[in-house]
C-alpha cells in the first residue's frame, strides 16, 4: 500500500518508508490506466523525492506545488550524484516548498548543505544522520554557515555535528536528536539553553570535556519547560556532571539517563535524584520503584533504576567495598529523595557479578525480587537462595531482636525458567519465618514458578509445607504435567 500521505513529512518515519512509498508508487501505476491518471493528477503522492536519484526532475514535475520531502538514503542505489548546479537549477524557484531535508548519505551532504545555504525559508525537518567527519569539509558548506536560513525549522537530528550556539533559528526547536560522536562542550551547553521550546531532546554524547577549564563559559541554567521527553547518555559520570546540575525539567517530563562508564565518582546521588524526579506542589511521589540487574560477556553488571517515567541506567563498578559503599549509597539516596517507595529487583543473570550487585542492596527497602532469563540454572537458583540467607543452616540460639537478615521486607519471591531445588526452598524460608516471626516481624508471603522445573518436593507437597508457613506458592504457565 501507498504510503499514508500525512506522514510523509513525520520525522520519525523511517527513510526506508518513504523509498517503499515510491516503489509502491510505480507498481500501482502499473495496476489500470485509471489508477495511472489518478496518481499523475495528484501532486501530494510525488512530493516525496530522492535527490540524488537518477532523475528527480521528473518526480518533481508531478509534485507541482506540494511541499516537498527531499530525502537521500545510504542503501539506495543511485549511481553517480548529480551536480549542485543541477539540483539548483531543478529546485529554482520551488526553495519554499522544501518543508523536509533528510539525508543519510555522507556523499550527498556538500549537496544538502549547499541547498541549505541557497536558502529554505519554509524548512521545518533536517535530518543528517549519516556520520562523517565533518572537519575535514569545506568550512563554505559546513553547517556553521548555514546562519539564519531556517527561520521555519523545527526538527532537527544530526550525528556527529552540533549545531552553533549563535544561530538564531534554535529558539524555534521543538525536537532536538544529536547522536554520537558528540562532545560536551559549553557550546552543546548553550545550545540547549537556547533550546527554550523543545518537547524532545536526545543527546547521545560520547566524550566530554578533557578540563574543567573548557567549561568556564557554561550557562547557569538550561531551563526546558515545554519538554517532554529526554534521553541523555554519557561516557562517564563527570560528563554528567557538567549538565544534571543546570539542567530544569517539568515534573511531568519523561527521562532517561544512561552513563557509559562505572558510577565511580564525578556526579552527586542529588543531582540524579532531582533528574530522575523532580518534586512539585500537589504531585503524589511514586508509590513503587524498580532495579533491573543484568550482564553482558567481558563488562561489568549493569543496573536500571526506574521510577515513575523516569530512567537511570548504569555500571555499580566493581564488587570491591568502595564501589559497593557507593553504589549502595546512591540507591538509598535516590529512594530517600521519593520517600522510600517499595522496590522491586529483577536479576537477569544469577553469575557472581550480579550476586554481588545483588548483595549491596540487602538492607534497603525490597519487597519482591524476581530471577529470570540468561543464566538460571539450578546453581544459580541456590546461589540466589544463599544471597536470601539460605547458608544460615539454623536459628541464630541467641538472636536479638535488632539482629537484621537480608532482604528482611521481601514478600513475593519469582522464578522463572528455573531448574529449583524445593527442598532447599522450602528449608530457606522455614528458617527465615521462624526467625521473623519470633520477632512478630513478616517475610516472605508469596513464591511465584513461572515455567520452572523443580526438584525433590513435588509441588503439592512444596505448596503444603510453604501455606503451613504462612506462604503462597503459585505456579504460572508451567510445563509441567
Amino acid at each position: 500500500m501507498v504510503l499514508n500521505l500525512d506522514r510523509i513529512h513525520d520525522p520519525d518515519l523511517p527513510l526506508n518508508d518513504l523509498e517503499e512509498h515510491h516503489s509502491n508508487l510505480l507498481n500501482m501505476r502499473c495496476v489500470s490506466t485509471a489508477w495511472n491518471a489518478f496518481l499523475l493528477s495528484r501532486p501530494e503522492y510525488w512530493c516525496a523525492i530522492d535527490i540524488a536519484a537518477p532523475a528527480p526532475e521528473s518526480i518533481l514535475v508531478r509534485a507541482q506545488h506540494a511541499p516537498l520531502c527531499l530525502y537521500s538514503k545510504q542503501s539506495s542505489e543511485t549511481g553517480s550524484l548529480p551536480p549542485f548546479e543541477r539540483i539548483s537549477s531543478i529546485l529554482s524557484g520551488r526553495m519554499t516548498q522544501v518543508r523536509t531535508l533528510r539525508l543519510d548519505k555522507e556523499d550527498v551532504y556538500d549537496l544538502g548543505i549547499r541547498t541549505l545555504r541557497a536558502g529554505c525559508p519554509d524548512l521545518e525537518t533536517l535530518e543528517l544522520t549519516k556520520a562523517t567527519t565533518w572537519e575535514g569539509m569545506d568550512p563554505e558548506f559546513t553547517t556553521e554557515n548555514i546562519g539564519d536560513q531556517l527561520p521555519r525549522i523545527r526538527h532537527l537530528t544530526t550525528v556527529g555535528w552540533q549545531p552553533s550556539a549563535d544561530a538564531s533559528w534554535l529558539q524555534n526547536l521543538q525536537v532536538l536528536i544529536l547522536y554520537s560522536p558528540l562532545k560536551v562542550n559549553v557550546n552543546l551547553l548553550r545550545v540547549l539553553s537556547a533550546c527554550r521550546d523543545l518537547s524532545r531532546l536526545i543527546l547521545h554524547a560520547d566524550y566530554g570535556p578533557e578540563s574543567a577549564e573548557e567549561m568556564a563559559r557554561t550557562p547557569s541554567l538550561i531551563d526546558l519547560p515545554c519538554l517532554r521527553e529526554i534521553d541523555l547518555r554519557v561516557d562517564i559520570p563527570a560528563d554528567a556532571d557538567c549538565i544534571l546540575p543546570i539542567l530544569r525539567l517539568p515534573s511531568s517530563s519523561q527521562r532517561s539517563l544512561r552513563i557509559e562508564g562505572e558510577m565511580s565518582f564525578g556526579v552527586s546521588s542529588s543531582d540524579i535524584s532531582q533528574f530522575l524526579y523532580t518534586h512539585a506542589s500537589g504531585l503524589t511521589p511514586p508509590q513503587e520503584a524498580a532495579i533491573e540487574i543484568y550482564c553482558r560477556p567481558n563488562t561489568q553488571p549493569r543496573v536500571v533504576y526506574t521510577v515513575g517515567q523516569a530512567e537511570l541506567n548504569f555500571s555499580p563498578g566493581p564488587p570491591t567495598d568502595w564501589a559497593a559503599d557507593g553504589f549502595h549509597a546512591l540507591i538509598q539516596a535516590v529512594q530517600a529523595h521519593i520517600k522510600d517507595p517499595p522496590l522491586s529487583v529483577t536479576l537477569r543473570d544469577t553469575d557472581a557479578r550480579c550476586l554481588s550487585t545483588l548483595k549491596k542492596l540487602a538492607d534497603l527497602h525490597i519487597t519482591k525480587i524476581g530471577v529470570s532469563g540468561r543464566g538460571v540454572g539450578g546453581s544459580g537458583c541456590e546461589e540466589v537462595l544463599d544471597v536470601l540467607g539460605s547458608t544460615n543452616s539454623v536459628l541464630p540460639f541467641d538472636a536479638a531482636e535488632d539482629e537484621q537478615w537480608p532482604f528482611e521486607s521481601l514478600g513475593e519471591l519469582i522464578f522463572e525458567r528455573a531448574n529449583l531445588d524445593l527442598d532447599d526452598l522450602t528449608r530457606l524460608i522455614r528458617i527465615r519465618q521462624r526467625y521473623l516471626q519470633k520477632f512478630s516481624k513478616t517475610w516472605l508471603q508469596k513464591i511465584t514458578l513461572v515455567d520452572c522445573q523443580p526438584d525433590h518436593l513435588n509441588l503439592g507437597e512444596a505448596a503444603t509445607k510453604l501455606a503451613v508457613m504462612g506462604v503462597m506458592l503459585v505456579i504460572s504457565n508451567n510445563n509441567l504435567d
